[in-house]
């Protein structure tokens, strides 16, 4: 497995904030968006294929930050929900990006008595209130949980799309929000109820897909479980497009005219594929409904074969997209029971 510490990147960093629209177009002198990182030019109609383990060790930079700059957290409400307590906050990420997060612990929590927790990302178009079902179950478990609003979603939303800038922007919403999440495992240190050896992870179909990257160049999550994710963004996008889908604020049709095989080595950066070797020996379990047509099962079933062991899958036949999560639910604590 390889270790990335937190580091300061300005060159990444200047990548990102070019992504977000927060420096000018990357035009000029090192060209456009990703030539930087892939031995082909853009204009290639056929790309040879990807060396996923080079465009990971060129990829890590993206990822890296200064874990030295302060959070800036700032407190909002905290309430009770039946046993459970939860914290409305944000912190401070890169970018100037503050990101609005709930923290969810259960009863009897305490320095003393700390606990593991569970980092719960949501999909595209969704929020972290949504996600507040999963935390509440996870605190009947015993696990604390954080949840964030991902990058253009919830309180940080909505993220239009902006005409012939789709795959900058989708490249964005990963990049940003990866290192949102490990901001995130900076706060979870400072909190001493909260056990920090012990954290996981839950994604659901673009929070599995974040996840997975995630993972992949971040040592302190222990287990991930990642629901209705997939690999292959050109396989993604191509399905979704052909049926001109609408996921979240996101109409894929945009895509029907791109050259998908040009598209993968463009979003291997970001593809949840380049990550997922990477995350052995660490444990992962994938969930996922067999009449999916957002993640198609080929997609999911590519993501688990880039993972290395020990993995394990779970296929519900009956359901599409994101099974119902007294469906998942049991699966995932027996899980995190046996591996936080």
């Amino acid at each position: 497995m390889t270790r990335v510490p937190p580091a300061p990147n300005n060159g990444g960093a200047i990548r990102i904030k070019r992504l977000l629209g927060l420096t000018p177009p990357l035009l000029g002198a090192g060209g456009l968006l990703f030539s930087c990182l892939l031995a082909f030019p853009l204009h290639a109609q056929t790309p040879p294929p990807i060396d996923r383990e080079a465009v990971y060790q060129k990829a890590l930079p993206l990822y890296q930050y200064d874990s030295a700059k302060p959070l800036a957290v700032k407190l909002g409400a905290s309430r009770t929900i039946g046993a459970v307590k939860f914290l409305r906050f944000s912190y401070l990420s890169t970018n100037s990006q503050r990101v609005p997060a709930l923290l969810f612990t259960p009863q009897g929590v305490s320095a003393a008595k700390p606990v593991p927790c569970i980092v719960i990302l949501h999909g595209l178009g969704s929020s972290k209130e949504i996600m507040a079902g999963y935390a509440l179950a996870a605190a009947k478990f015993g696990y604390a949980s954080l949840v964030i609003d991902e990058y253009g979603q919830g309180e940080r939303g909505p993220l239009k799309t902006v005409p012939n800038q789709q795959t900058e922007q989708l490249a964005a919403t990963v990049m940003q929000t990866a290192v949102d999440v490990r901001r995130g495992l900076d706060y979870l240190q400072t909190r001493s109820e909260i056990d920090g050896r012990r954290v996981g992870l839950a994604g659901v179909s673009l929070g599995a897909i974040i996840g997975t990257v995630v993972s992949g160049v971040e040592p302190r999550i222990k287990a991930a479980v990642l629901i209705s994710g997939g690999g292959d963004w050109g396989l993604i996008l191509k399905t979704l497009s052909a049926r001109s889908a609408t996921v979240g604020q996101w109409d894929t049709s945009a895509f029907k005219k791109i050259n998908f095989a040009r598209l993968n080595a463009l979003l291997a950066p970001e593809d949840p594929l380049t990550f997922a070797p990477h995350i052995a020996p660490r444990p992962i379990l994938m969930l996922g409904g067999r009449k999916d047509t957002t993640i198609v099962p080929l997609a999911q079933t590519e993501l688990f074969d880039a993972v290395r062991q020990p993995k394990q899958s779970i296929w519900y036949p009956q359901y599409g997209h994101v099974p119902p999560p007294e469906v998942v639910f049991p699966a995932m604590q027996k899980f995190f029971a046996g591996t936080l």
